[in-house]
């Protein structure tokens, strides 16, 4: 009996172990579990914080949380408290506002305004609205270069009148010209000959004397030079008489070339090339060019030069080249423009 009973004992003892070790093994699981929803509650609110650290740094700091976060996490993520930060951030922050807040789309309207405004002024029909007759009456146009063209004829017409009555003032018995040029609008050049040294440097004194940017070759101490060279512009002012005539009109440029040809009082001068201009068309007018060449001598050509600048005659003189020449005389060749318009 004592045999059986242990043996039942024994029998009995086998389940007792099984139901301990399945009762135990639960525990386990619960404590990792609860571990595991630990550890995912943390991360979340990690994850939380720094999404809004990251809002916080691109769309700026809300005012709720305005002096509520510390400093040090602000500054490491680069994020502006303006409540710690003076007015200047204050201004900034309102500049930094989110399209829920309204300042990218105040910003927007205001700009789509604003070129709005500014392609309604600048429209053919308000352009034309507001551009005036008499607006560019009064502007002054004293350099040559950017006077109109029958302000250039006026300009012209005076100053080769007084380069060639410059010239003729100041040379004295002893020059021989080989060369004479005038260039719009008030450069000159002469080449000749000089009897003397001493003649030759007087005269280079005096063209000097009523020139700029005068340039002659340096002439040696002793050597007897003779040779007359010298480039130089005019000092003096034109008379700009006619300055404001009006251009010519197509049908009248023989009738304007019949009146530059009365002119020559004497008939000596004897043009030629009168009849073949080149002409030029720039839309709001044209240009006729006339090449001429004449035989007249130094004075003929100053008295034809100073009738022609004190005439309404509406010719410009662009270029006088004079040359001498022992079998042929005196040879004279002149540029000639007249601007017409329809």
């Amino acid at each position: 009996m004592i045999e059986l009973n242990l043996i039942e004992a024994a029998s009995q003892s086998v389940p007792q172990v099984f139901s301990t070790q399945t009762f135990t093994a639960p525990a386990k699981e619960k404590s990792s579990l609860k571990l595991s929803r630990i550890f995912i509650a943390v991360a979340a609110v990690l994850v939380l914080i720094v999404g809004s650290l990251v809002f916080f740094k691109v769309a700026g700091l809300p005012q709720m949380f305005e002096g509520v976060l510390p400093t040090p996490v602000l500054d490491v993520m680069g994020i502006v408290d303006p409540s710690r930060s003076g007015p200047e951030m204050n201004v900034r922050r309102t500049t930094q506002m989110t399209t829920a807040g309204g300042g990218i789309e105040r910003r927007k309207a205001e700009e789509q305004a604003a070129a709005l405004r500014q392609a309604q002024a600048n429209s053919p029909e308000r352009v034309v609205q507001a551009i005036q007759p008499g607006m560019f009456q009064g502007e002054k146009r004293s350099d040559y270069a950017s006077m109109f063209p029958m302000a250039k004829v006026a300009y012209q017409k005076s100053m080769a009148s007084q380069i060639f009555a410059f010239i003729n003032a100041v040379t004295p018995d002893g020059i021989s010209f080989a060369e004479l040029t005038f260039v719009a609008p008030n450069y000159y050049s002469v080449h000749g000959v000089a009897e003397t040294p001493v003649v030759l440097r007087n005269y280079l004194d005096r063209l000097k004397m009523g020139s700029s940017e005068f340039k002659t070759p340096e002439l040696p101490e002793n050597a007897p030079a003779t040779a007359v060279t010298a480039y130089g512009i005019l000092n003096s002012k034109p008379e700009m008489a006619n300055a404001n005539a009006p251009f010519v009109k197509d049908a009248e440029v023989s009738k304007e070339m019949e009146a530059l040809r009365g002119l020559d009082a004497n008939g000596k001068m004897h043009f030629s090339g009168l009849k073949n201009p080149k002409v030029a068309d720039f839309g709001v007018y044209k240009s006729y060019t006339y090449n001429v060449t004449t035989k007249a001598d130094f004075q003929l050509v100053l008295k034809f030069l100073e009738a022609l600048s004190k005439s309404p005659v509406r010719v410009g003189v662009e270029r006088v080249k004079m040359i001498a020449s022992g079998k042929s005389g005196i040879s004279t060749a002149m540029t000639l423009v007249i601007y017409t318009s329809n």
